[in-house]
């Protein structure tokens, strides 16, 4: 398979993740068959994927082609030759990191969903809280009891894309500590607000964020951090169900604060519009370069 993305999550876990299963729905939308088929081009598509392991590994493709994608989860230390060919990447962060011009950093590629689906006629009234897919594995049952409790949807990057797009799409707004929940909410143009609560990645959430204009703003740290009691574990005490029933009173308080307190953000229209044509003009340079090869 030529198209390079993070594709372990299923295997690793048991659950899917949004931010890395729309790769082959996306990129089969906009990119030639031809290149998504090919064993002489590898295409590194949405996803921190950049670092010296997933270079290494995908190195002996003749060509590999870089759309969209960030710096992180790993070293990056290796040069890249000339069968390397930067398109775009996700951020400025990541533009510096492998040495190149900002003029290739747009945005990352899941800005472009907003031209595959169309807005919702109506809108629910209820707002979407999304965990990062490990948060929604470590304390998910908490969570939604939270969100409920706060009426709130829940809803995990786990679940169908379909449904995740169309839930996020038809939200007044979301507050979300997945990173591909904020860049669906942005160019779907709802509003939201980014939280961290287990995962917190700094660097590749201020690359997506500086390249939408957003640059200083902050993600929302929430404590006390908790976590679901393991399946067949033994029963806690009743002092143990007392002191976690207590720290998930105080999340419950601190997630409602940083609602009632914070402006929920959304990039400018004009910043996010240009952005996707951007990002347009480089699938056509790149479907005209490598549909034949």
């Amino acid at each position: 398979m030529a198209l390079v993305y993070f594709d372990k999550f299923m295997e690793r876990t048991g659950v899917g993740n949004f931010g890395d299963d729309i790769n082959p729905v996306l990129m089969g939308r906009f990119f030639n068959r031809n290149i998504l088929s090919s064993e002489e081009i590898a295409l590194f598509g949405i996803g921190t994927i950049l670092n010296d392991n997933n270079i290494k590994s995908n190195n002996h493709y003749a060509r590999k082609v870089i759309f969209s994608s960030g710096v992180g989860y790993g070293k990056l230390e290796t040069t890249l030759d000339d069968t390397w060919d930067i398109a775009c990447v996700r951020g400025p962060g990541s533009a510096r990191a492998l040495g190149i011009g900002l003029d290739k950093a747009i945005a990352d590629g899941a800005v472009l969903l907003s031209e595959m689906y169309s807005k919702p006629a109506k809108k629910c009234t209820r707002a979407v809280f999304i965990p990062h897919v490990n948060s929604h594995l470590s304390t998910g049952r908490l969570l939604a009891a939270i969100a409920d409790k706060l009426d709130m949807d829940y809803l995990t990057p786990s679940c169908n894309a379909d449904e995740f797009i169309r839930t996020v799409a038809s939200a007044p707004f979301v507050v979300t500590e997945a990173m591909h929940g904020a860049i669906l909410a942005d160019t779907m143009r709802v509003p939201w607000i980014p939280v961290s609560l287990h995962e917190f990645h700094e660097f590749k959430w201020r690359d997506w964020m500086d390249s939408v204009g957003l640059k200083g703003k902050p993600v929302h740290s929430l404590s006390p951090k908790c976590w679901d009691a393991r399946e067949g574990s033994q029963p806690a005490s009743f002092v143990h169900r007392l002191y976690k029933s207590g720290k998930g009173k105080v999340l419950k308080h601190n997630i409602r604060q940083v609602i009632a307190t914070q402006e929920p953000l959304l990039s400018q229209l004009d910043i996010i519009d240009s952005k996707k044509q951007a990002l347009l003009e480089v699938v056509n340079d790149i479907n005209r370069a490598y549909s034949r090869i």
